[in-house]
């Protein structure tokens, strides 16, 4: 079992197998790396690409990520970074960048999606997707299709901002069996962070910024964005995602979903991590009805979650009452044992939990139980969807509840 090394002044040329011949590129990792093989990223160093994890790993021989020497952990980057002069002048202040030229861009040349989900500009997370280049109106505007990005602006974007970076529909890693992640941060995508079905994962002291918006493929609602932090699609099994932090996505941090369900979700946990200015923070919903499926010995605990629905999706998403820390959609499986407990919710801009979809009751063994919730008084616990007040006073009952009239007194940057 190799262990390669990644460094931006390696080469390609060389064998990664130390870090004083290191290659320099996740697509050349992705072409080497094999079953149960290591990956080492330099810390302070920014990579840009999709990891593809190799099959076949095992319990005792994962394939593994991490980092290695001095600074800030290594970044994984989807963004594409528009250069200077390559925006084409339409007419009515529309202009056009080709995102099929990679003489037109730098940063992830390798994936050429081009379903945009934000663009940003000095800083600055712009989210209007105008679906069409008819229904541009305001500066920063976008709307791509199968070749490029159309954007509204006043000026040419080369005078409107020093860097314009581009998140498209890439996902950043795909799930594996018996994978393990630690210690790397990963933002600029339009699409996931990490995602699929996997048995046997265990991600750590990563990070999880800036991700999601792209439209959804296949989806039969039209134009529905997307992008999670870390999902486990239905029948993965022993994840472990822990100590990580995760802040502007799309929709949620921590999901577990999907359908049809042949077994469910079978021992997740997510514990001690830190999740701040997602659309939400934990979410759950399963589809299938075959007997003994669903979601067994899940656990969501000793997180920190702040400022749920105060993400940079908010204005442009139509669903905004969905803005809540924890969110239930349809459970149609049979199991749904679940554990929230341990963790402290603060400032939910809508509800505390919402439900939607399916069964108007949750569970009884969705068991939501010493918990802090940190709130204001107008607020409502759960939405007007979740007709069971049985089930909202148990959870009254089991829980600190706080209420505060100034709910920005706690920032979190």
């Amino acid at each position: 079992m190799a262990i390669y090394y990644l460094s931006n002044n390696g080469n390609d040329e060389n064998n990664g197998l130390s870090p004083e011949s290191p290659i320099s590129t996740i697509n050349k990792l992705n072409e080497i790396m094999c079953s149960g093989d290591t990956a080492r990223f330099k810390r302070g160093d920014t990579f840009y690409g999709r990891i593809l994890p190799p099959e076949n790993n095992t319990a005792l021989s994962p394939a593994t990520y991490e980092s290695y020497g001095q600074g800030a952990k290594p970044i994984i980057s989807q963004y594409k970074k528009a250069n200077k002069g390559a925006w084409d002048d339409l007419t009515n202040n529309v202009w056009r960048l080709d995102l099929k030229d990679v003489t037109k861009f730098t940063g992830n040349v390798l994936n050429l999606d081009t379903n945009v989900g934000f663009i940003k500009a000095s800083g600055v997370i712009h989210a209007v997707n105008a679906f069409s280049v008819e229904n541009l109106q305001n500066d920063w505007d976008f709307y791509s299709d199968d070749q490029y990005l159309y954007l509204k602006l006043s000026v040419c974007p080369d005078e409107a901002s020093n860097e314009i970076l581009i998140a498209c529909n890439i996902h950043h890693v795909c799930f594996q069996d018996n994978i393990k992640v630690d210690s790397i941060t990963f933002c600029g995508g339009g699409a996931h962070g990490i995602a699929g079905v996997a048995h046997g994962a265990h991600i750590s002291n990563c990070e999880f910024h800036e991700i999601g918006g792209s439209i959804l493929p296949g989806y039969p609602t039209k134009n529905t964005r997307y992008g999670n932090g870390v999902e486990c699609w239905t029948d993965s099994s022993d994840v472990l995602v822990e100590n990580c932090k995760f802040s502007n996505i799309y929709d949620v941090a921590l999901t577990m979903q999907g359908r049809p369900a042949e077994t469910g979700w079978t021992n997740i946990t997510f514990k001690n991590n830190v999740i701040w200015n997602c659309q939400q923070a934990f979410e759950i919903w399963s589809g299938g009805e075959k007997p003994d499926t669903g979601f067994k010995n899940c656990v969501f605990e000793n997180n920190v979650c702040l400022h749920s629905g105060y993400s940079w999706s908010y204005d442009v998403r139509p669903n905004k009452e969905v803005s809540s820390h924890l969110l239930v959609y349809g459970l149609e499986c049979p199991l749904c044992d679940v554990k929230v407990k341990n963790n402290t919710f603060y400032n939910a801009r809508s509800f505390q939990i919402y439900k939607s979809g399916g069964m108007t009751k949750l569970p009884h063994d969705y068991v939501i139980e010493d918990n802090t919730f940190i709130t204001t008084p107008e607020k409502q616990f759960a939405n007007a969807g979740m007709d069971d007040d049985e089930y909202k006073q148990r959870i009254l009952s089991k829980n600190s509840v706080i209420t505060t009239y100034d709910p920005f007194t706690l920032k979190f940057e």
